[in-house]
């Protein structure tokens, strides 16, 4: 029982670490994250801490050993990284209105980002797809407000930048 709970820790640990990963990595590159939510993150990770724990019992191999140690750090690590990542995004993340299409298909979030007396307030949107998943198309510091128009059901203007949401275009100041 040891062992299974040993090596489904790591693997889970292995899969919060990846799913991370690529979330940090879209909203960088504002491409299309199918990550899930942070807190579901950080809930598999707590998981994979208790399971990891459980997983010390195993005490067949230097690898099983290995293993549990690294699944323990990673995921304490990873979850208190995760907890960080919830906190701002609860605390500096003010909404500021959603738009839809004229066709109803695209619904856009605009908020408010301000990291704190060091950074500027800016602008960010973020457009909802399937499921969990989104994609930041919008980010301009130096903003307060976002100014939309829809010039087609694709096409839209945000504070005098123009996006064409087929084309996958975004834009970053």
């Amino acid at each position: 029982m040891e062992r299974k709970y040993n090596l489904w820790s790591f693997f889970l640990c292995l899969l919060s670490l990846l799913v991370s990963l690529h979330s940090i990595y879209a909203f960088n590159n504002q491409t299309w994250s199918v990550s899930p939510p942070v807190s579901i993150l950080w809930l598999l990770t707590v998981i994979a801490f208790v399971m990891g724990i459980v997983g010390f019992k195993d005490k067949r191999s230097r690898g099983a050993r290995w293993r549990s140690w690294l699944t323990v750090l990673v995921t304490f690590s990873l979850s208190a990284v995760l907890i960080l990542g919830i906190a701002v995004n609860t605390f500096t993340r003010e909404p500021i209105k959603t738009i839809k299409s004229p066709d109803s298909k695209i619904t856009i979030d605009f908020y408010t980002v301000n990291g704190g007396a060091a950074t500027s307030i800016g602008v960010l949107g973020i457009v909802n797809g399937p499921l969990w998943f989104k994609k930041n198309i919008y980010d301009d510091n130096n903003m307060h407000k976002a100014d939309v128009e829809w010039t087609n059901n694709h096409t839209i203007i945000i504070n005098n930048h123009a996006l064409d949401l087929n084309k996958g275009e975004t834009f970053s100041d």
